[in-house]
């Protein structure tokens, strides 16, 4: 497997761009309740009806080319469509993740795949908002990855969750739901609001974040002099700055003084109304009607790809092995357990099943690329044999690199089967690491993949700065990120000898 180098200029600067610059279809009657239909940009699997799944196509392309123009991101590295999971209810949120809180939609950048699933049950309004809000997480950590501070990070989101569409026009930052929140209780102190992470302290804290995140972020991106200063505080703050010490410079008053300046703003709330321009990217498309198994398996498929916790998954295998009986020689329930048999079930049973769908259909990369996983464990569990299978490995994830040279899930486990070797990475395999984090950036496992990479080649210069966007990543658990800034923290001090000495560019010269 050859991948070609990226430049080490695009590694360096190409994945940290500003972020705050700024006929009919046909589908098939047959099969279960699911219908599916791809655009440029998504890959959107819903249980609704097809007028409400192209409705939402359309939009979700729009607020795609929205984020695009107005960041002025025209082209990047190769990028897959996200896959999307509309349904009609917030029931199924708990398909795919039982135990966490109960939620419309949410968002999982994880290496089995980076999906977002959402219910429209609420309404079409609200499920969009939560659609858009996750998408811009997933736009902002794939065009502008830098270690923002975690109310920028949830306030540009919910300041483009609730952007609007008319037939002809886009509603930007007219309102929210969170000024109703804001006018009715009382605020949290900014010194609390602009240092803390996302999700920690009682509800009402969470309420507070949000919704004063929400109206710092739009007054500060609503004039173009405070959209610079914004700018300037956000790199200050990725370059390790204190987001609450830097705020007084950034916003102009002091921070005692910065709920009433709010308050003022929030009263008038300016709001952008764009022309919405004609959209070709649902013209021709093609929605299919999924098979039956969908209904019962195509969510479960995803919880698989999530991870299952230990003691949830004897239950949950029994249940995925009577679902997909139901389904014999279907190619979804066959490699929903086939996953679920390789993870913590029983292997040589996915094996035969993947094999088979394998001799099938050679062009089957989902099913390549569980192979090769299935033999990677498989050399795990078996020392004495390990050699052969990780060879083996390679020849299913060889295979499906060739049908699809830029699925990174590939990429990175190709690259695991070199992991043991004495001169782990070679400059190939270094190439393969860092042609999966730039097509996932948003995955960090691809990513430490890649510092990883760049450290044990004594790139560190490289390794900082593919490492710096997680230090401040507001979903992470804290135990994480101190992994993360430990390990940031070694790279710059390993780093910095080098660059005074005058070693370090000719070191990443040769590299």
């Amino acid at each position: 497997m050859m991948v070609e180098a990226l430049s080490r200029r695009r590694v360096l600067y190409g994945v940290a761009a500003p972020l705050l610059a700024f006929a009919g279809p046909a589908w098939a009657q047959s099969g279960g309740s699911w219908l599916h239909v791809t655009t440029p940009s998504f890959d959107i699997h819903g249980r609704v009806d097809a007028k409400t799944l192209l409705r939402l196509a359309r939009e979700v392309e729009d607020f795609d080319g929205l984020l695009r123009t107005l960041h002025d991101v025209n082209d990047h590295a190769p990028a897959r469509p996200l896959s999307l999971y509309i349904s009609p209810n917030d029931a199924d949120m708990r398909r795919v993740r039982p135990d966490g809180p109960r939620v419309t939609g949410f968002y999982s950048a994880g290496v089995g795949e980076v999906f977002a699933v959402l219910s429209v049950d609420g309404g079409e309004d609200r499920g969009r908002q939560v659609l858009f809000h996750e998408y811009a997480h997933h736009f902002m950590l794939r065009n502008a990855p830098a270690a923002y501070p975690a109310w920028l990070v949830e306030g540009y989101a919910e300041y483009f969750a609730t952007v609007r569409f008319t037939d002809d026009s886009i509603e930007l930052g007219v309102t929210s739901p969170r000024i109703a929140r804001l006018r009715g209780a009382v605020w949290s102190p900014f010194e609390d609001i602009l240092g803390r992470r996302a999700l920690t302290g009682t509800q009402n804290d969470i309420a507070a974040f949000y919704a004063q995140s929400w109206l710092l972020t739009h007054y500060m991106m609503s004039d173009p002099t405070r959209l610079a200063a914004l700018q300037r505080y956000a790199s200050a703050v990725a370059e390790g700055g204190d987001p609450v010490a830097l705020m007084p410079g950034a916003v102009g008053v002091p921070l005692d003084s910065l709920e009433r300046l709010l308050k003022r703003y929030m009263g008038a709330l300016p709001g952008r109304r764009l022309p919405r321009p004609p959209s070709a990217a649902i013209e021709g498309l093609q929605i299919t009607r999924l098979p039956a198994s969908a209904d019962a398996l195509i969510l479960e498929n995803q919880r698989l790809k999530m991870g299952v916790p230990t003691a949830e998954r004897a239950a949950f295998l029994t249940q995925i092995r009577e679902r997909a009986a139901r389904f014999p020689g279907d190619r979804l329930a066959e490699l929903t357990l086939a996953r679920a048999e390789n993870d913590f079930g029983d292997r040589s049973k996915a094996q035969a099943l993947l094999r088979g769908r394998i001799a099938a259909d050679p062009t089957d990369v989902e099913a390549l690329q569980i192979l090769g996983w299935s033999c990677m464990l498989q050399a795990r569990a078996e020392p004495a044999s390990a050699a052969r299978w990780l060879e083996e490995a390679r020849d299913h994830l060889g295979a499906a690199f060739k049908l699809d040279p830029d699925n990174p899930l590939v990429l990175y486990d190709y690259a695991l089967t070199r992991r043991g070797e004495p001169a782990y990475p070679s400059e190939n395999i270094l190439n393969v690491l860092l042609k999966a984090q730039a097509i996932a950036p948003q995955v960090s496992a691809f990513r430490m993949g890649a510092v990883d990479g760049l450290v044990r080649r004594d790139r560190f210069e490289e390794a900082a700065v593919l490492l710096q966007p997680l230090l401040n990543n507001p979903h992470a658990s804290r135990e994480q990120v101190q992994a993360w800034r430990q390990q940031f923290d070694e790279i710059v001090a390993r780093r910095k000898p080098a660059a005074s000495s005058g070693a370090g560019d000719k070191d990443a010269s040769d590299g």
